[in-house]
């Protein structure tokens, strides 16, 4: 039993970390495809980019507190099975430290990027319309919000890189 519940937990947790890892991912690639089309407004098509992206920090939100949730699980799992907490190596300990701070790094950013960032970017958003381009200063205002949010979804796909190299350590490594 202690294996079956080791493995769910473990499915659902490598699972959510490539969601998280996916998501910026992806972002990037499609702002970055946006950006070849310059500083304008492509209204139709900008609105679809803003609806895919305001929803995804919200999304990075949830999976980011089921790694947390899963992440702690792995030394519960093992207390409940067996009453006392699995001795590991310094290297082990240092690597799940190292991974907990990324992961809270991460989730600090997707709340910035969420709570501030996005509805900024949302707000201006709601301000332009299909029919004519927003007066240059708007332009330029929302444009350096579109790059400040790549900037943070940059590093959290760094963030999300590091800790899928962190991870086998805390696995494999006695």
């Amino acid at each position: 039993m202690e294996t079956l519940l080791y493995t769910v937990n473990l499915i659902i947790h490598n699972l959510l970390l490539v969601a998280c890892a996916a998501a910026p991912f992806y972002q990037l690639r499609m702002v970055n495809k946006r950006a070849t089309f310059g500083k304008r407004i492509i209204y139709e098509y900008d609105k679809s980019i803003e609806d895919l992206l305001s929803v995804q920090p919200r999304l990075c939100f949830w999976f980011i507190v089921g790694l947390i949730v899963t992440g702690f699980a792995f030394p519960l799992i093992y207390y409940g099975f067996h009453g006392e907490w699995q001795q590991r190596s310094m290297l082990v300990y240092a690597a799940l430290s190292v991974k907990t701070i990324l992961v809270f790094i991460g989730f600090g950013i997707v709340n910035y990027g969420m709570f501030v960032i996005d509805r900024q970017i949302q707000s201006m958003f709601r301000q332009f319309s299909p029919e004519v381009q927003p007066p240059q200063d708007q332009l330029d205002r929302f444009f350096a919000l579109r790059a400040r949010r790549k900037q943070f979804c940059t590093i959290c796909l760094y963030l999300a890189a590091a800790i899928l190299i962190v991870t086998p350590v805390l696995r494999f490594w006695h």
